[in-house]
């Protein structure tokens, strides 16, 4: 008899949400993660109507662990700035509480936790899954792999062109009321930064750097900041007098945004999250992808749905939102698109709305209804 019915490689959004469901459905699930704490992850901390619906539907109140409200989104590039109102009310709150909760849902739904555990092999067969951790071998009849941006041996994606950066901070008293209700997305050449409030008044800060801007800047995170604030007093203003809650940020290298994940990795072996689709950042949806794609692989396995049908008919529903997505995030690697994209959101704040809508995750209210 195989140890679990299923394991999960993976504790983040879709990992933890995928345990969960199917703990509450009766099945044996183990769930592995190789951080033994809170770990701040690189994801943008921004919460779309679709997302708080997804927690809400797992058993988290947001609004209850103190998640910051963002109404407006604030679009820059260089000394030019929009507004628009979003067209669905957000939220802030911070991966480090968040994936904790979720954990936490699904070890009191009766999942087992293994933490501190680094998965150096998954091998399928045609009898069930063998995953290696160290000189341990776990066995169970299905398995998922949730390990989000970071690769596991033996089952690589391709390769992107996107280093991405994390941190959280505490803002001086004029950025934190500049930023009130606001998401602020910076572009630059070579990439974007976005920033927002979660929970405790304080901020999250991503940024992302190509190829090109890693090699003219270099690697040095601080000296990167302060080359943004050169191209931005947005960016400027933000940080200046602020301070950072680590040492240093989060980061991730090789991010290859656009991706889907083709083919299945086995009958029996269902990919999550980043593992099955990767969405720019920027769109605010990636949570909402990883939090659907695990309870819909939850339930697909529950009804004796293999992988390669639950992977086909997933991507299906969000090739949509994935085409907009990609098509934003070429448009805004262009300078003059850019400044085009500013000037077009100030004179008709309608289009921003357009385009969010259009980004976002579609067939949630199917999932939590």
């Amino acid at each position: 008899m195989a140890d679990f019915d299923c394991l999960v490689v993976g504790g983040g959004l879709a990992g933890a949400a995928f345990a969960l469901e199917l703990a509450r459905g009766g099945a044996r699930v183990g769930l592995l993660e190789r951080t033994r704490a809170p770990t701040l992850k690189v994801c943008g901390d921004f919460l779309s109507t679709e997302a708080q619906a997804l927690l809400g539907y797992l058993g988290l109140d947001v609004e209850g662990m103190g998640a910051a409200r963002v109404s407006t989104l604030r679009l820059v590039t260089g000394e030019r700035a929009a507004h628009a109102e979003l067209p669905f009310a957000a939220a802030g709150l911070s991966r480090l509480a968040l994936d904790e909760a979720l954990i936490a849902k699904a070890a009191a739904a009766g999942a087992t936790v293994l933490r501190g555990e680094a998965v150096t092999g998954l091998e399928p067969d045609g009898h069930g899954v063998r995953i290696r951790i160290g000189s341990r071998v776990l066995t169970a009849e299905r398995a998922a792999l949730a390990s989000g941006k970071h690769k596991l041996r033996g089952w690589p994606r391709r390769r992107g062109t996107m280093t991405a950066y994390k941190i959280s901070l505490s803002l001086s008293e004029a950025a934190t009321r500049a930023l009130a209700g606001v998401v602020q997305l910076v572009g630059y050449r070579g990439g974007y930064i976005g920033a927002c409030h979660i929970e405790d008044g304080n901020a999250t800060l991503c940024w992302l750097m190509d190829r090109g801007a890693m090699r003219a800047i270099g690697p040095d995170w601080k000296a990167q900041l302060a080359h943004l604030a050169k191209q931005s007093s947005a960016v400027g203003d933000l940080i200046a007098g602020a301070r950072f809650l680590s040492p240093a940020p989060a980061a991730v290298s090789d991010i290859p945004y656009g991706y889907t994940r083709r083919a299945a990795i086995a009958p029996n072996v269902y990919a999550l999250g980043d593992q099955l689709c990767v969405i720019p950042s920027f769109t605010g949806d990636g949570t909402s992808l990883a939090l659907a794609s695990g309870v819909t692989a939850a339930r697909a396995i529950l009804e004796g749905v293999p992988a390669g049908q639950f992977q086909s008919e997933f991507l299906a529903r969000t090739r949509s939102q994935l085409l907009w997505a990609n098509a934003v995030d070429a448009t805004f690697k262009s300078a003059p698109a850019r400044r085009l994209s500013v000037a077009a959101m100030a004179a008709l704040p309608s289009l921003a709305r357009l385009v969010a809508n259009l980004t976002r995750a579609r067939g949630v209210a199917e999932l939590t209804g």
